[in-house]
């Protein structure tokens, strides 16, 4: 049994100024966010080791575990670091000493020979892995092992997911622990975090490149010790040698959408030498970014694939948002209480309410609609269902049953038992818990009336970066049409591809973004027909 309290907390100011912090530019942070109508969750501002400034907005909470998509990298990293430490193994350790292969050509097996663990660490192992590789059918580890070379190994940078699986392979490898196991007691307990949900192969083996999830409280704290060289209340948690190799150039410059002077640690994004920050980030707007010259960490959640609008936000904020000097900063009531409204504002958002169709809710009340199952279709958005080993989605049947104020909806899932709902239909949420293939997660429903025949269900799962908008139009006589939409969708994650990988797309590019994502979006988010019983 461990002795950790994983309960304690990060102290917290009592108000931003005493943190060194000033309140107008958090409130001018967030009122900006909102402006460009950013699709942020979370926000926690830590300075001088206390939490200056945290909020949530509704309907997702601070308390629950989101998504981390490629932060996930930055753990797996730290798992290394261990390892690297203790001796277990050496970056210049060749991946074909824990996985040999056979390669077609000799070309190809000289360079499978040649990759070493930093090769991985640094994303230069030259291996070319399709953006539609199927990790639901395929063996990830035979997927990496076969995949062909573009280049040859320590040559060229390229961001590619799979790389990172293989170091939580040979985490587990040289441990004989997953890599969850492996970090518990050198990690997360030291941090007094709870263990984390990770996303695992069929072989029950770490993701390390996606499917971890943190709540923004235990990303806070992974910022933290990295701000102080691996120290945590007073322990040496993380090696500070690593801490330094981790944060150090490796890749002098990359493609970015961040910075125009970024480079790239071991899975850390540092952003230019002027500003002497650095960063853990995850698709969609997870990050934690370190401000070491301010003894300062800035945290978000987000489902927002529009990064470039939100780090040109972020650094019109940060780190101005921060006193400089010794002088402490003035109290502001005036300030600190615009903000703390601002927050309470933020936290108790509501959804649209519209007027009920009584005529209408009669007909379907009770009745199955049964559809034509489309595999794509279902809760989750491609960005974390097309990640899965066990994938859920393949969405059958619904039924509505309709009270005063909400609607009770039922649906299944394949590899999902049968998830019963409760929708807001009074202007505000509704909170229930469903399980999804091996994720279980409370979802936020409503649903509004926008014309006398069509009804628009809305479930957002809390933990996801993606939500999903069902709009049904019911027929006289009886069939059903369900669009079934991703938000944020396929067309944004594109543009963010093209434009993580250095492509700015200017208006031709955008249109012909537009002209794939009509017939992608049939694929990934399908129409669904359907017909009431």
């Amino acid at each position: 049994m461990s002795n950790i309290d994983k309960s304690i907390k990060l102290p917290r100011a009592e108000t931003p100024e005493l943190a060194g912090v000033h309140s107008s530019v958090i409130t001018s942070f967030m009122k900006a966010c909102d402006n460009e109508k950013l699709n942020m969750h979370s926000m926690l501002v830590i300075k001088d080791g206390k939490v200056a400034a945290e909020c949530s907005w509704a309907p997702f909470r601070s308390e629950i575990p989101h998504t981390m998509f490629s932060f996930s990298k930055g753990i797996t990293s730290i798992a290394i670091g261990f390892a690297v430490s203790e001796g277990l193994i050496s970056l210049e350790d060749k991946v074909s000493k824990y996985f040999p292969s056979k390669q077609k050509t000799q070309k190809a097996q000289e360079y499978a020979d040649s990759i070493t663990i930093r090769h991985l660490i640094t994303h230069r192992s030259g291996k070319k892995i399709s953006i539609t590789n199927n990790c639901e059918k395929n063996d990830w580890l035979d997927t990496w092992l076969n995949a062909p070379f573009g280049e040859k190994p320590g040559e060229k940078f390229n961001y590619t997911s799979e790389n990172i699986y293989i170091l939580s392979r040979i985490i587990s490898k040289v441990s004989g622990q997953t890599m969850t196991e492996f970090l518990t007691p050198r990690l997360y307990e030291p941090l007094g975090m709870e263990t984390p949900y990770w996303e695992k192969d069929h072989n029950g083996y770490d993701a390390g490149g996606w499917g971890a999830y943190f709540t923004p409280e235990d990303m806070g704290k992974i910022g933290l010790c990295y701000l102080n060289k691996g120290m945590y209340n007073g322990k040496q948690v993380i090696p500070e040698k690593w801490i330094k190799l981790s944060t150090t150039r490796h890749i002098e410059k990359i493609p970015s959408i961040f910075n125009k002077d970024s480079g790239y640690g071991y899975q850390i994004f540092i952003q230019s030498h002027e500003m002497g920050t650095f960063s853990f980030n995850g698709l969609y707007g997870q990050f934690v970014v370190v401000f070491p010259k301010y003894n300062a960490v800035f945290v978000c959640t987000a489902g927002e694939p529009r990064e470039d609008t939100f780090m040109k936000i972020l650094w019109n904020h940060f780190p101005a948002a921060f006193e400089i000097g010794d002088e402490p900063i003035a109290p502001a009531d005036n300030d600190y209480k615009e903000m703390k409204s601002y927050m309470d504002k933020l936290a108790s958002r509501r959804p649209p309410l519209a007027k009920r169709k009584p005529e209408m809710e009669k007909i379907i009340n009770d009745r199955l609609i049964k559809v034509d199952i489309k595999g794509t279709a279902g809760i989750l958005g491609t960005g974390n269902l097309f990640m899965l080993s066990r994938r859920s989605g393949s969405i059958n049947n619904f039924k509505f049953r309709f009270d005063k104020d909400s609607a009770t909806v039922e649906f299944q899932e394949k590899n999902s038992p049968l998830s019963v709902i409760e929708v807001g239909l009074d202007g505000n949420y509704r909170f229930s818990t469903i399980k999804l293939s091996d994720l279980e997660m409370e979802v936020a429903s409503y649903a509004t009336w926008i014309s006398d025949n069509k009804l628009r269900l809305v479930i957002m799962p809390l933990p996801m970066a993606q939500y999903r908008v069902f709009t049904l139009t019911f027929s006289d006589n009886g069939n059903v049409k369900i669009h079934s939409e991703a938000k944020p969708g396929f067309p944004d994650l594109l543009e963010f591809y093209l434009m993580f990988n250095g492509t700015r797309p200017g208006a031709v590019l955008k249109k012909l973004i537009g002209l794939v994502s009509v017939g992608a979006s049939l694929v990934l988010d399908p129409n669904i027909k359907g017909k009431l019983q």
